[in-house]
């Protein structure tokens, strides 16, 4: 790749244009408006096309955030989605150009160990253990090789302010499109085919059994068609923004002080409007930490705290469109004795005893040392449950999920890389030197706490565009940490070429 020193960026208005556009296609290749004989081949070509011209034109972080900003939305992801394809196919033909992958990613040889066996394990399974077809062995790997070509390809970028202005920048424009989503499919104001603006669930609520709310949707589920997942994200964006808003370092990321607010402010309309307990009792727990992590800023700025009132009071105002009463309808369905009383009860309390039972028996029909391996569609519902097509989505667990999909190995492996990560963070977040910098690890920190706390009731790998979503944020975090820890490296060589006088 360029000198680790340099990044080359498309304008704001021409990277923003390349997502639209790719959208764009990407939906006309799929939809019914052509025949998919001819449409989906030559939609991915020009997708292809547009995404080779941006690396050898040495536009890499922008190649990035374009596959990341197009995985927030549904396309194909029965069959392991339109972006995990078009990136895998990019990043192997550059490669014979630009051997990227021989160029130093500066892991550590435990997490390049790790990685190197989770991969092995993961195809091991796929070819070896999975009762699926050769086709969904086959979308399984590609989808597999995507994530860990992209997540390599993140870790070659130089840790820069640079990175994280336009990182940040980006998330926060999904936060606020996937609220104009949220709030279209509340009030169902617009009917949409498009992914770019798809429309609720409401015609399959009734089905599953949920109550119409004054004929609105009452859950929404954003760009993902899923509201458990939708819920999961838009608290990871809070948990990331948050401390950056509180502690007013946009400015050093060259965001306008609006931007943090709005998308703070977005993220919590969007998880109060999947109406998804467990979200909104972690949004209350990340708010209560920061506000006692930035305390001393509420004494110097009472502002500040009279702001949180006036969003207070504006949620309660709106509160009857976005489904407020709903919200403690359903809190108040809650059992709080059973969830203190014992992990059967706890666990029959937010309605999850029927599929955790799912899991368990399934973890104890056969040893898993190693799993199915990571697929899609038929192959995910053959791994969980023995079928082609089951009534029951997955387990609603990731760590039932994960020894069944990637053996015992593979399992400890994941969980290694992700902790060991995690802690790299909480030390990061301890020696930053500079507020911006520590506001943004410390929301990363925060970010890891809220995905392994939430994963109880959920799990990332039930989509593989969302998983790629997560793949990314993993290679953003530890390009965080990098950062930090080279602004600690260079002040400590900086103080040692300032002489010191003794008297």
């Amino acid at each position: 790749m360029q000198s680790r020193n340099a990044i080359t960026l498309l304008s704001l208005p021409q990277l923003l244009f390349h997502i639209v556009s790719l959208l764009i296609v990407g939906h006309l290749c799929l939809s019914d408006l052509v025949n998919p004989a001819f449409g989906y081949p030559i939609g991915f070509m020009a997708i292809l096309f547009l995404l080779l011209r941006l690396l050898f034109k040495r536009y890499y972080l922008d190649y990035v955030l374009i596959i990341f900003a197009c995985s927030h939305f549904y396309y194909g992801n029965n069959h392991g989605g339109l972006w995990n394809y078009v990136n895998v196919a990019a990043l192997l033909l550059y490669s014979f150009v630009e051997p990227w992958w021989e160029r130093s990613s500066n892991l550590s040889p435990f997490q390049k160990t790790v990685l190197g066996g989770l991969f092995l394990f993961n195809t091991l399974g796929l070819f070896f253990v999975a009762e699926s077809s050769i086709a969904g062995r086959f979308e399984g790997f590609m989808v597999s090789l995507s994530y860990g070509l992209l997540f390599l390809f993140i870790l070659q970028l130089p840790p820069k302010i640079a990175l994280f202005n336009r990182v940040l920048l980006v998330l926060a424009g999904l936060g606020l499109w996937s609220l104009v989503i949220a709030l279209n499919q509340k009030a169902m104001l617009l009917e949409s085919v498009s992914p770019l603006l798809p429309k609720g669930n409401g015609d399959s609520l009734e089905i599953h059994g949920w109550e119409e709310y004054e004929n609105k949707s009452e859950r929404v589920d954003g760009p993902f068609k899923d509201f458990e997942l939708f819920a999961e994200y838009m608290s990871l964006l809070y948990a990331l923004f948050l401390p950056i808003l509180i502690s007013r370092t946009g400015q050093y990321f060259k965001l306008n002080a609006g931007i943090p607010l709005l998308a703070v402010g977005g993220a919590f309309l969007c998880v109060l409007m999947t109406v998804t307990r467990s979200s909104i009792l972690l949004l209350v727990v990340i708010s209560f930490f920061y506000l006692l992590y930035y305390r001393s800023h509420f004494i110097r700025k009472p502002a500040l705290l009279i702001a949180i009132g006036v969003f207070v009071s504006f949620i309660i105002i709106i509160g009857p469109y976005i489904g407020l009463d709903y919200i403690f309808e359903r809190f108040n369905e809650l059992d709080f004795s059973r969830l203190s009383s014992g992990s059967a009860k706890s666990v029959e309390a937010i309605n999850r005893g029927e599929t955790y039972q799912a899991g368990l028996e399934r973890l104890v029909a056969k040893d898993w040392l190693i799993g199915y391996g990571y697929g899609v569609s038929e192959h995910y519902s053959m791994a969980f449950f023995g079928i082609p097509n089951s009534e029951m989505r997955d387990y609603h667990n990731l760590y039932l999920s994960l020894p069944i999909m990637l053996g015992w190995i593979g399992t400890c492996l994941f969980v290694a890389l992700l902790v060991s990560h995690f802690y790299q963070t909480i030390t990061a977040c301890r020696v930053a030197t500079q507020p911006h910098l520590e506001a943004l690890i410390l929301g990363m920190s925060v970010l890891w706490v809220v995905f392994f706390i939430n994963e109880f009731k959920i799990q990332a790998i039930r989509e593989p565009n969302y998983l790629m979503l997560i793949w990314c944020w993993l290679g953003f975090s530890i390009q965080a940490n990098r950062l930090s820890s080279r602004t600690v490296k260079n002040k400590a060589a900086l103080n040692a070429l300032v002489p010191t006088y003794t008297i």
